[in-house]
């Protein structure tokens, strides 16, 4: 692999001889394919002959001895798994060693949405996730990724940091994912290569400052900050996690590892602390850094969000805010009781009622999903949104169904005006999965088939490869 010059003096430099040697040699093999797996929708095992093995800071996380045709994959569709590089699941590990109580999290740089789905599914049940991102078309894929992920736990939001910092929202942990150099991806994203230069890192090293220092105010005392970078340089990770020590005052917190997972601590010999690097040759994954520190002003991570016995308190005003115009909307979920109504735009939202002051302190952010998106009323019909389908809270007991085989699957993914369904298929509005996997909704008429699968999200390719069927063992 042609690596830039200057990357090459500076990284053997600060890296050593023989680090230098493992990593430069493992850009020349082939990068590790892995996934994590939805435990809301998925615990079987995989397709015979695809597993190589757990990712051991993820419970979820699997290696897979090849790469599929993913893209083609309904269940990849249906949000049964998340392709996700193993280094970034780390932060799986990390959540679930610091944070044993339902918490108000905040992803500052979220897309395409990786670490909010590992977050959503490593915290403490009852937790409450803000994903964000500021930029509309990325904003829009995190959106995407979290409905097919499922969980109603997690508002969406298009802001910039400085926003964050205005709303004087509080957050019990913060992650921040800042943009970086790149230089973790060079094996998987040759763009990275060609975009990398000196100036570039410096670029970055003043960003991630900024991002850091927004990300501080939203974060309350005693909480806990997590930085992590795709990068391997020092002044994007080593110095900069310095500057957080030394300006802000934070403190640094040791993460449990073990020494086969091959995770490199500080390359810098002036600069010693706990902070964790991913490096392709030593760890089996591609390059990540990652820090986590605590905020002074408290020994323990607070919990801001409603205990039971307040929820028990308020349940009678909780109910009575359901009771508006739009709560006669149908609500196939399960334990409606627990959610109030919201207007979300042209949508009518569900949203769980343990968190709507947290949604309701939110109204200076673009919001643009929160908890589970109902649809909403055209004419005297309810349409109900595509996310209402994904959601693990959809009562399957109260809704029609039909059953698809992968082909037909693919089809009605790729938004096949001629899709076939069984001929016991009911008529009217029906739930269409695959291998039990919800995958979106259907009309169906009798002699034809409205496919109501949203245009933005389809299989932009008309193929349909002949391949070994999918990732997942057939139950």
């Amino acid at each position: 692999m042609n690596l830039p010059p200057d990357f090459t003096t500076y990284t053997r430099q600060w890296m050593g001889e023989s680090l230098f040697q493992d990593y430069c040699t493992a850009l020349d093999e082939t990068p590790p394919v892995s996934v994590r797996m939805n435990p809301w929708k998925w615990t079987g095992p995989l397709a015979e002959g695809l597993s190589a093995g757990p990712v051991p800071w993820c419970r979820e996380g699997m290696y897979l001895t090849r790469r599929p045709n993913f893209t083609f994959d309904p269940l990849l569709h249906a949000g049964a798994y998340y392709v996700q590089e193993a280094s970034s699941m780390f932060l799986a590990h990390v959540l679930r060693q610091y944070v044993d109580h339902p918490v108000k999290m905040l992803d500052l740089c979220a897309a395409p949405g990786g670490k909010s789905i590992t977050a959503l599914t490593a915290l403490p049940e009852g937790s409450l996730l803000f994903s964000n991102e500021p930029i509309r078309t990325r904003a829009c894929i995190l959106a995407e990724n979290l409905m097919k992920l499922g969980c109603p736990d997690v508002v969406v939001t298009q802001n910039y940091p400085a926003d964050y910092h205005k709303s004087g929202l509080q957050f019990d942990v913060v992650l921040t994912d800042a943009p970086c150099s790149g230089e973790g991806m060079f094996r998987k994203d040759p763009k990275a290569i060609e975009e990398w230069t000196p100036g570039n890192v410096e670029n970055c090293r003043r960003l991630q400052r900024e991002i850091v220092g927004e990300a501080w105010h939203c974060l309350r005392p005693g909480g806990l900050l997590v930085y992590s970078t795709c990068t391997l340089n020092r002044k994007e990770n080593e110095d900069n996690v310095a500057w957080m020590e030394r300006e802000l005052g934070a403190r640094l917190l040791p993460v449990d590892t073990r020494e086969e997972w091959g995770i490199t601590g500080s390359l810098a010999a002036d600069w010693q602390r706990p902070v964790y690097r991913f490096l392709p040759g030593r760890t089996k994954g591609e390059g990540m850094f990652f820090a986590v520190m605590r905020k002074p002003g408290a020994e323990q991570l607070p919990c801001s969000l409603p205990l039971e016995k307040e929820k028990t308190k308020n349940r009678k005003k909780n109910r009575q805010d359901t009771r508006t115009g739009t709560d006669a909307l149908p609500r196939p979920i399960l334990q409606p009781d627990a959610y109030s109504l919201r207007d979300m735009g042209h949508l009518t939202a569900a949203i769980p009622t343990r968190w709507v002051q947290a949604l309701d302190e939110a109204k200076a952010l673009k919001v643009l999903h929160a908890g589970i998106a109902l649809g909403c009323r055209k004419g005297k019909d309810f349409v109900p949104d595509h996310a209402l389908a994904l959601s693990t809270q959809l009562d399957r007991q109260q809704t029609a169904f039909a059953e698809l085989s992968r082909q037909d699957a693919v089809a009605y993914l790729q938004k096949s005006s001629a899709l076939t369904l069984p001929p016991d298929t009911p008529r009217g509005l029906v739930l269409l999965t695959c291998q039990g996997q919800p995958l979106g909704w259907a009309k169906h008429l009798g002699n034809r088939t409205n496919n109501l699968y949203p245009a933005e999200w389809k299989i932009k390719s008309s193929h349909c490869p002949d391949d070994d069927g999918g990732l997942l063992a057939l139950p």
